[in-house]
């Protein structure tokens, strides 16, 4: 174990101080009540980021438009200290993240805090910017980054959920009625509980779809989700960092995240699954022909 995990688990303990029920003569009081909850986890990941980087809460204006109040917006260096005598401004093309903070996302109806944090994420998405980026594709003249990247990556922080495979079929069946786009999901959805998961619309653009063979990104497609499975809350909130640290920023970084060195070295134990918003049908078809055809052999 190294200083980096061992600060995990000691912060981890503050997190699960406001996980716990509401005492009975306070559960009317939900604004108090919501607001430790997002500010634990404010300073939560503002502990991980170096000086430079703020945690605000506020709506995200860009040239064209506006989100919804967010609970927890990271700012990069890059973003000026601009105020008002009445508020603090936060500007697009200065956000590193967004977080939203859903206690209890376990209710998969429509009135439940994960459609209400789905909605969120959505306000953020919706914005365009442009961005500061290195991409080396262009350089290798290879297929350019997706414009999917120059958007504020999103996730939804959460201490309780249900089956992971209810919630990823219920975010896809508001993709499928039109609720939602495919560009308009979280990036990560943490769950303390059941642990990570992840959301690409470009698969064949991450390290993850490249490691994969062709068969296989033909198979799931582009639009996927992936499920990092842990036992230990501990081993969550370090794989959210690694995650989260791996975002890309507005602006080019002076220098890497330290941190991320250290998160590297852990030996954390989970499981990967993989779940495909739309599977090939046809190409399933040809995988299960050919096993057949295998096992008269």
């Amino acid at each position: 174990m190294n200083a980096v995990f061992g600060s995990i688990l000691e912060n981890l303990r503050a997190i699960e101080i406001v996980e716990v029920p509401t005492v009975d003569a306070f559960k009317n009081d939900r604004t108090n009540t919501g607001d430790s909850k997002e500010l634990t986890v404010s300073q939560f990941v503002e502990r991980y980021l170096p000086a430079d980087f703020k945690v605000k809460k506020g709506i995200i204006y860009s040239q064209q438009g506006n989100s919804n109040n967010i609970d927890c917006v990271v700012l990069a260096p890059n973003h000026p200290a601009l105020a008002t005598p009445i508020r603090e401004v936060i500007l697009a093309e200065g956000v590193y993240s967004a977080i939203e903070v859903k206690p209890d996302i376990s209710v998969l109806t429509e009135k439940g805090e994960l459609l209400r944090g789905l909605n969120q994420i959505k306000s953020i998405k919706s914005l365009s910017r442009q961005i500061e980026q290195v991409d080396l594709n262009k350089l290798l003249n290879t297929t350019p980054k997706p414009n999917y990247y120059s958007k504020i990556p999103c996730v939804i922080f959460s201490h309780k959920s249900t089956e992971i495979l209810k919630t990823i079929n219920f975010i896809i069946s508001k993709i499928k009625d039109g609720t939602l786009n495919s560009e308009e999901i979280p990036d990560l959805i943490v769950t303390l509980d059941k642990g990570l998961i992840m959301y690409t619309p470009h698969l064949s653009s991450t390290g993850i779809g490249q490691a994969l063979t062709k068969e296989q990104r033909e198979l799931y497609g582009e639009r996927v989700f992936l499920h990092f499975e842990t036992i230990e809350k501990e081993t969550t909130l370090a794989l959210f960092l690694l995650m989260f640290l791996s975002f890309t920023p507005p602006t080019l970084l002076i220098s890497k995240f330290i941190i991320k060195d250290y998160l590297a070295q852990l030996q954390v134990k989970y499981s990967t699954k993989i779940y495909a918003v739309e599977l090939n049908a046809e190409k399933v078809l040809e995988i299960e022909m050919k096993k057949i055809e295998d096992e008269k052999q």
